[in-house]
Parts: C-alpha cells; structure tokens; sequence
C-alpha cells in the first residue's frame, strides 16, 4: 500500500518519469497490480493528448470529422443521418458506431487530443491486463520475467499508429482480451462471442480473426488437414469472397471486399514501407517459425494436460497459420502482426512454464533457447519500431514531456 502511495503522488507530480515505478508496482504488488498498469497506461497514454497530427495522418482526417458532429445535437439524430447516407471525411463512421460514439462524446470540447489518448489508454491497458492476470494465475514467477514480458507485449504496440491510426490498434487489442478472456472457458460459451461486436464496430478489419473464433469448435483437435485449411485461408478468402459478395448482393460484404482489395495492393502501401518496418515484417516470419517449433515440440506433451491457458495457446498457433499465410499480402500481413506478435511472447511464455514435463533433457534446453530467443528479438523488434514517433508533433518539447505534471499535461490542450 506504501509503495502504491508513494507511485500516485510520483505519478501526480512526474507522470512520464513515474512509468519505471508503476513497473515495478505491477511486478511486485500481486494485490494491487491492475491499479498499478492503470498508472502505466496513462503515463504512455499521456503524451497522446499533447499531439497534433500531420495533416495526412489518419488522426487529422478523424479530428476534422469530429468537428463535422458538432452540428449533432442528439447521437440518435446522427446515426439516423449516417444511415440515411450522410458522409463525413474519407472514412464510413456510420459501420463502426462504437468509435462514432466516442467522437461525438469529445465533438464539442474541440481537444481532438482526446481521442488519441482515450485509444491509447484502451489499447495498452488490454495488452498489458492479458499480462497482468496471467501472471496473477502462477503462484510463483520471476519478477524479472515479469517485467520483461510486460514491457515486450506494450513495445510490440507502434505509439504512431495508435495516437493517430485510433480504430485498428483499440479493436485489436479488445480483440486479444477478449481471445484470452474466453481461453478461461476453453471458448465454449457462445454467449461471449458477443464481446466481438464491440471491435468490430471499431474497425471491420478484424472480422477474419472473429470468424476464426467462430470456427474454433471444429478446430480444437489440431490436425493437419485443419492446420492446412487455417495456412491458406487468406488466399482462399481473397478468391472466395468478391464471387460470393457478387452472388449476394450483400453490402457489408461489397464494401469489406472492397477493402481487401485495397488492403492486398502491395504497391499502394510500398512508400510506407521503410527499413524499420520491413524488417518488422522479416522478423515477424522469424518469430513464427520459432513459435512453431516450440509448439511441435511441446506438442504431444501437452495434449493430456488441463489447462486453460493451452487453450490461449491453440488459438496463437491457429492465429500464425493464418498470419503465415497473409505473408505475401504485405499490407495486410503487417497489420496481423499487431494481434500476432504480443500474442506469441504471452503464448510461448506459457508453453515454457511447462518445460519440464519433456523427458528428453535436450528439449527442454531448446524449449529454453527458443523462448528466450523469441522473446529477446521481440523486444528489439517493438523497440526500434517505436523510434519513429515524430515528436515534432507534440506540442511539449522532450524535456517538457519528463518534467511536466499531471495537472499541465491536462491543461491548455491543443485546440484543433
């Protein structure tokens, strides 16, 4: 209780700085460890309301379609005229009503920041509450360990992105709490699947991972035939589904077509590509493949075991068959490895827990090695991937950002 007292009135006065030891507190207070990522959260999320977004980030389109909802007086008016066909900026905001919802709360405050913080919180608060209660579920854990696995998950999230991108990166992260929430079931309870609709009217993008949720019954039992099927469902889906939306006339389906296509045009995204991110995507195919052999390797280990986290685990495995066949989709397959990536640190942390269950003593070395392995290059990898956030859009100079308070960040937001 001391050492959370002693982190509110640092996070108070210091709330940058005071990141290390709300660490610590998560790590070290098994009690009050979700108030102490709280703490974490808001002091990444923070630097978020001091942004003012380039002019052709996705943040600039979302604030100015903001300002468009203040002519809104009531939110039943303004759905009644999203479906009536009314449109606001580049963007269709009557399909993802949640996060419509959430820009006409701040419409009239004019501190578009808002939403860039309110995603941010939202974001790392779910990757980082997956970390939390899994560690809470082992009676005994490294704190280090702990804290390297914490700090990987949150890295492995691109800051840019999610202060100006919003949508994808908050219906993603819901998405993998709701995977690991449902995991406690062993995803036998239809009732949950309802949570999805809350992503996806964040952001449609994440349908083909709720329809492999939706599958998950037939494909409990890993075979190679169901392995085989989930490898090639992006090229499968990509051929299928323009012919079938076609056949139907469905709407929904035409536009999420429509999307695809513009998702899977390589050339249209290949100036976004720098070194940083292409080597994400290289790195990206390296740590499935060392996910994959732990998992073989463990694999027949596991199967008489009753554990509810295999069950976290099964979905990860399914999860990178499909990200693995999204490979030469580039655009696509690099936003797959937001789900994917912090996924496979949580998934081969627990598939190591239960290292010495091999008989073979060499296994077990290699169980270590990969883990480690895989881990480590994570953790490069969302490091240099969050070295590209443009300070120069921040409205506090760096120095501003480490010794400012709570009270300041909060104060004189930018107006746009």
């Amino acid at each position: 209780m001391i050492l959370l007292l002693i982190t509110v009135i640092f996070f108070i006065a210091l709330p940058v700085l005071s990141l290390f030891l709300s660490v610590f507190g998560v790590v070290s207070d098994r009690k009050h460890s979700t108030i102490f990522l709280i703490l974490v959260c808001v002091s990444i999320s923070i630097v978020a309301l001091r942004y003012i977004p380039h002019p052709l980030d996705d943040g600039a389109y979302h604030f100015r379609a903001t300002t468009e909802l203040t002519r809104f007086d009531n939110i039943i008016y303004m759905f009644r005229a999203f479906a009536s066909g009314f449109r606001v900026g580049r963007y269709d905001y009557g399909s993802v009503p949640v996060y419509t919802s959430l820009m006409y709360l701040v419409r009239n405050t004019h501190h578009y920041s808002l939403l860039s913080f309110i995603s941010a919180f939202v974001t790392y608060f779910s990757f980082g509450y997956v970390v939390v209660d899994l560690f809470k579920s082992y009676k005994s854990h490294s704190k280090l360990t702990y804290a390297l696995i914490l700090i990987t998950v949150l890295l492995l999230n691109n800051f840019r992105y999610t202060t100006s991108g919003m949508r994808f990166c908050m219906a993603i992260s819901l998405v993998m709490l709701i995977l690991y929430l449902e995991s406690k079931n062993n995803y036998s309870k239809f009732q949950t699947m309802l949570w999805y609709i809350i992503p996806l009217c964040i952001h449609s993008a994440i349908i083909y991972f709720i329809g492999l949720r939706f599958i998950f019954f037939y494909l409990k039992k890993v075979t190679v035939g169901k392995s085989l099927l989930v490898l090639l469902g992006f090229p499968i889906l990509l051929k299928l589904i323009p012919s079938f939306s076609m056949w139907t006339g469905i709407g929904f389906l035409q536009t999420f077509v429509r999307k695809i296509e513009i998702y899977s045009d390589n050339a249209s995204y290949a100036e976004l590509f720098n070194k940083t991110l292409t080597l994400r995507l290289y790195f990206g195919v390296v740590l499935m493949m060392l996910f994959l052999m732990q998992y073989f390797i463990q694999g027949r280990t596991l199967k008489t075991i009753d554990d509810w986290r295999l069950s976290f685990v099964k979905m990860t495995y399914y999860i990178t068959l499909l990200t693995l066949g999204s490979v030469p989709f580039r655009n696509i397959y690099d936003r797959n490895l937001f789900l994917l990536l912090p996924m496979l640190v949580i998934s081969s942390f627990i598939l190591y827990t239960y290292k010495m269950q091999l008989k073979i003593v060499s296994n077990r070395s290699m169980v270590y090695g990969l883990t480690v392995g895989l881990v480590m290059i994570s953790f490069v990898t969302g490091f240099f991937y969050n070295k590209n956030f443009p300070f120069n859009y921040i409205d506090f100079s760096k120095t501003d950002l480490l010794v400012k308070n709570i009270f300041q960040f909060f104060s004189d937001l930018p107006f746009t």
